[in-house]
């Protein structure tokens, strides 16, 4: 294993970042191009994205929601008569579509491209500090040139949309007026009525308490995974994924193996490979990691191997040819794709606060407080420093995995 201090960026840093081509014989077909990177960061007014790398500026987007698949990204804008909400494609800042609605509402989510978004009341809230005995909802939908508004009797948050468009995925919370736990359910669009959400093996799924800690989706937007601890009797703690998905409607889940489950939230990270196949879970305080295969809906394999260091949130990103990026504090370490064997390994100058890799898999970005570091796959060189002109405090950068709130801290789950 290489270890390497970070330095003083190479003087080759942007002949390497810039796009290039390798040349092929003249009979082998011409590859797809590459899109340009777009880096996406959670800031604490919304999503900001940096484009025209290495250089480029930052886009701040307030009251922002991505897509589920990050193919756009949906904010809001406040003014006396009510509420402009703006989709942008990130890839050019295009404006995608505007629709203005009455009253003061947010994104709650959005689905694939953006085609549909659900908005809610920001005064209303959500989760186990706010009661209520209804839910409204207001859904958008391209094409639809009127908002739709939708009165549910309960205490609803959404979830995510299903990838036809005739479901909404939603969080209820129980009791209502003075919540406790919550589960997940399916509203019907059609008839607006609320149905219970079912297994692979179509059986209505039992409830189960249960503290949800960290959600990614799938790369097309297809899938939903949110992990989940259990603390069962004798204080023993069982890990697992829960798997929603959003085409076949259907709920599963994937249990993880004992030595996973620290009560530390921040030491958890999950990560989908690029092709959607391939699911992994590290846990920063046991050092375990665990590969999952999405079709299987089993573990696959599983390795132990320290990453990380003190402080801040861990975080994973799987590459495009197989390699996995495990960071936490200022430490951040790549596992071999075939043998899950330490390859390169980084000490930072700062808090890790999110880890991208680039659309052709040559790079890794690994978000700092104020600026990105750019690091070369291959080798592990340090290839040079993104700090756009605008950039807000990074949260977290990358598409992977974000926390769920706190107010998930007992939870009656679906599985």
């Amino acid at each position: 294993m290489r270890r390497m201090m970070l330095g003083t960026v190479a003087v080759f840093a942007v002949v390497m970042l810039a796009a290039g081509s390798r040349p092929e014989a003249l009979s082998a077909p011409e590859a797809e191009p590459v899109p340009e990177d777009v880096l996406f960061l959670r800031t604490s007014s919304g999503i900001s994205l940096v484009r025209d790398l290495p250089a480029g500026d930052a886009v701040n987007l307030t009251n922002a929601v991505p897509a589920i698949d990050w193919s756009a990204v949906v904010s809001t804008i406040f003014h006396d008569e009510g509420t402009r909400v703006e989709a942008i494609e990130p890839e050019s800042g295009a404006l995608l579509w505007s629709r203005e609605v009455d009253g003061r509402l947010e994104v709650d989510v959005a689905s694939e491209e953006a085609t549909m978004v659900a908005l809610g009341d920001p005064d209303e809230g959500a989760g186990y500090s706010f009661g209520r005995t209804s839910t409204t909802l207001v859904i958008l939908e391209e094409g639809v040139a009127e908002p739709r508004t939708i009165e549910l009797s309960g205490n609803y948050e959404p979830e995510a949309f299903s990838t036809d468009g005739q479901s909404l995925f939603v969080v209820e919370y129980l009791p209502p007026k003075n919540p406790t736990s919550y589960r997940v359910r399916r509203l019907d669009l059609r008839t607006e009525e609320v149905v219970g959400v079912y297994t692979v093996d179509a059986e209505l799924q039992e409830s189960m308490q249960g503290t949800a800690r960290v959600q990614a989706a799938s790369p097309d937007g297809r899938r939903l995974y949110t992990l989940y601890t259990l603390e069962a009797a004798a204080g023993v703690r069982h890990t697992f994924v829960h798997v929603l998905s959003l085409d076949e409607l259907w709920a599963h889940c994937i249990d993880l193996p004992a030595a996973f489950g620290t009560s530390d939230e921040r030491a958890m990270a999950i990560s989908v490979s690029p092709d959607g196949s391939r699911l992994y879970v590290a846990d920063a305080a046991t050092g375990m990691v665990a590969e999952a295969d999405t079709e299987a809906l089993t573990v696959t394999r599983t390795a132990e191997t320290a990453f990380g260091s003190r402080g801040g949130m861990a975080h994973a990103v799987a590459g495009r040819d197989g390699p996995l990026y495990l960071g936490k504090g200022n430490h951040l370490l790549e596992l071999d794709a075939s043998t899950w064997a330490p390859d390169h390994s980084w000490e930072v100058e700062e808090r890790i606060t999110g880890l991208q890799t680039s659309n052709d898999g040559g790079r890794l970005y690994v978000g700092l407080k104020d600026r990105i570091v750019i690091l070369d796959t291959a080798t592990g060189a340090r290839l040079g420093v993104v700090d756009p002109v605008g950039l807000e405090t990074i949260d977290q950068l990358g598409t992977s995995t974000r926390s769920l709130d706190e107010e998930r801290t007992a939870t009656e789950c679906a599985c």
